[in-house]
Formats: C-alpha cells, sequence, structure tokens
C-alpha cells in the first residue's frame, strides 16, 4: 500500500483526524511487518502505523504451540502500560480491522543515534529507569499467558544453528553440532528455571526513543512476556547495535541494581545474553537469507564478537572454540 492508496482508504475515524493539513511523509522500515507514516501539520505530528496482514501473527508463538490472537498485542499491551505510567505512546485511533493505528509521535532520535555521538550514559541511566518500571508493573492477562519456556528458548538457539551455521554451509562435524546442542539443552534448562518477571522481550537502543522532554519512549512492545530479570537487561547493555567496554557495563549495572534495589547475578546475565546474542545474529541471516535483505548483515559481527566474548567470560572454551572454528570469516 502507498501513500496514496493509504489516503484514498483511510477510515473516517482517522479521517476525522487529519481533516486538517497534515503533511504524510513515509519512514524508512525496519525488519517488522509493520509500515509507519508520519503526519505533520504546524500544530502537531502524529505516527500513523500500518500492520500488515500477518501483524496478528508470531512466528515464535507458532512455532512453540503458544496461542496467537486475533486482537494486535500492540493495542492491548500499549494501553495497559501507559495506564502505569510507562513511557509508550498514546494510541489516539485504531481502525476497525486494527490494520492502522494512530499514534503520540515521541519523535526520531533513537538511543542508538544518540549513543554513536558519545557516551549516551546519562540516557542509559534513564532507559534502566523506565526498564525498573516495566519490570514492577502488573502483568496483563495478554503477557501472563505467555513466556520463555523451554520450546520458545530451545527455538531461539536452533534459530542460530539453522540459519548461522547450517544453510550457510559452515562447516561443523556430527561431534561437534552435538556438543554445541548438549551445551544449548543445558542453558535452556537452566534459564527455563529462573523466576519470571514482565519482559519487553526486544529492549535495545533501537526500540528506545530519547525525547525532547529527556524522558525515555519505549516502542516495539507488542511481544512483552514473562522472562527472567536479566533478559532485557541484557538486550539493553549486550546490544548487537551498541558495543560497551567492561567498565562502562559494569557502572551502568550497578546503576540499576541501585534502582532495582537487587542484585544481578553476572553469571546468569551472562548466559541470558548469549542465548539473546545467538538468536540476533541467527536472526540476521534469517532475514538475508529468507527475506531478501541484507540490512542486518553489519551487525552479525559485532553481535559474533560479543557471543566470543562472553562464552570466554564463562569458560565455556570448548563451544568458544566450535563456534570460533565454524564461523571464521564471519568476524
Amino acid at each position: 500500500m502507498d501513500l496514496s492508496d493509504l489516503q484514498k482508504k483511510a477510515e473516517p475515524g482517522l479521517k476525522s483526524w487529519v481533516e486538517e493539513s497534515f503533511e504524510w511523509s513515509k519512514l524508512p522500515g525496519d525488519a517488522g511487518n509493520r509500515s509507519y507514516y508520519r503526519l505533520k501539520s504546524s500544530k502537531r505530528s502524529l505516527m500513523l502505523m500500518v500492520n500488515a496482514i500477518d501483524a496478528f501473527k508470531s512466528e515464535e508463538a507458532a512455532a512453540t504451540g503458544q496461542k496467537i490472537s486475533t486482537e494486535l498485542d500492540f493495542v492491548n499491551i500499549g494501553r495497559d502500560w501507559r495506564s502505569q505510567g510507562i513511557q509508550v505512546p498514546e494510541i489516539l485511533w485504531v481502525s476497525q480491522d486494527s490494520h492502522l493505528v494512530l499514534l503520540e509521535d515521541f519523535g526520531d532520535l533513537l538511543l542508538f543515534v544518540r549513543r554513536q555521538a558519545g557516551n549516551a550514559h546519562e540516557e542509559y541511566r534513564r532507559a534502566l529507569l523506565e526498564l525498573v518500571k516495566i519490570q514492577n508493573s502488573k502483568p496483563s492477562p495478554r503477557i501472563l499467558s505467555r513466556g520463555f519456556s523451554k520450546e520458545l528458548l530451545a527455538w531461539e538457539f536452533e534459530h542460530f544453528v539453522e540459519y548461522a551455521l547450517e544453510k550457510r554451509s559452515k562447516p561443523m562435524s556430527a561431534g561437534q553440532l552435538a556438543s554445541l546442542r548438549i551445551w544449548m539443552k543445558t542453558v535452556v534448562d537452566h534459564l527455563s528455571a529462573l523466576p519470571q518477571i514482565v519482559c519487553h522481550r526486544d529492549y535495545h537502543s533501537k526500540n528506545l526513543i530519547v525525547r525532547e522532554s529527556g524522558l525515555i519512549g519505549v516502542i516495539d512492545f507488542q511481544d512483552a512476556l514473562m522472562g527472567p530479570d536479566t533478559y532485557d537487561l541484557a538486550s539493553l547493555l549486550r546490544d548487537s547495535y551498541v558495543r560497551f567496554e567492561d567498565a562502562e557495563e559494569e557502572e551502568l549495572l550497578q546503576s540499576f541494581e541501585s534502582a532495582a534495589r537487587k542484585k544481578i547475578d553476572r553469571t546468569q546475565f551472562g548466559l541470558i545474553s548469549l542465548q539473546r546474542n545467538m538468536k540476533a545474529a541467527g536472526r540476521f541471516y534469517y532475514i538475508q537469507i529468507v527475506k531478501g535483505r541484507d540490512s542486518h548483515i553489519p551487525f552479525v559481527k559485532p553481535s559474533l564478537q560479543r557471543i566470543f566474548r562472553s562464552l570466554k567470560q564463562l569458560n565455556e572454551i570448548e563451544i568458544l572454540s566450535i563456534l570460533e572454528t565454524s564461523m571464521a570469516g564471519d568476524y
């Protein structure tokens, strides 16, 4: 659907919002099944989210037997989180079929972009404070109905094996692959047994916006679920898009501990980040192989370097050797 089609097909509810003179512009897309338009006038700026037909589907949910909802998760969770004081965009209007959603405009300054311009430690501390609010929020029935089960964690590991290794004909013996899968099962058993709280699921620098007010806005929260308390923390501080030095990471971890009033198990944090980064690397290759887009390939190398660094810190020397050998040339 292009811009002219969108304007022609807009429902009356949307037309009532944009009856004043708005300038429409389509924003660059990412890897999701949604597209965005900015509607800007002399008085205000709004965002229109256009959902594809498969916006109601979740590949992970389908693969692991989770219930697939017929109501848009973005709307359900967004309204609930906003009512609890979490900085998510106000949802102004939703079309009858939920394929059009009009939103408050949080602006363009991603935390990722802010980090490129400097250390952005103050902004990251604010993002950690917002994460504390998410973790302390009351989970809605939608979020309570799904979580990081053994099946989901194992599926994400296998996503890495399939797309980062097998579909790319990377050299790995049967014995090495068996060792890798035994190790993955051990990690899955450990992580799935941890207590679970509310997780954003994708809490990283490209899903956080530095607003004009200085507050950190949270987007792409539609996959929120129950999971370990270190998952979102690892997503942010061991982000596939941003690299922190060890001293920076430790400083921010301590900042989070102070705000959340709890200690973070560094081994658990390391294992979570490994699972997260391996899933991300597999996903980046999936986007290239299946969707034909190279947009995320530049982030494979830093993801692998983060994986190797974490394996070394956890003294997982055998797995480190297997992956370094198999993925030589990728990093």
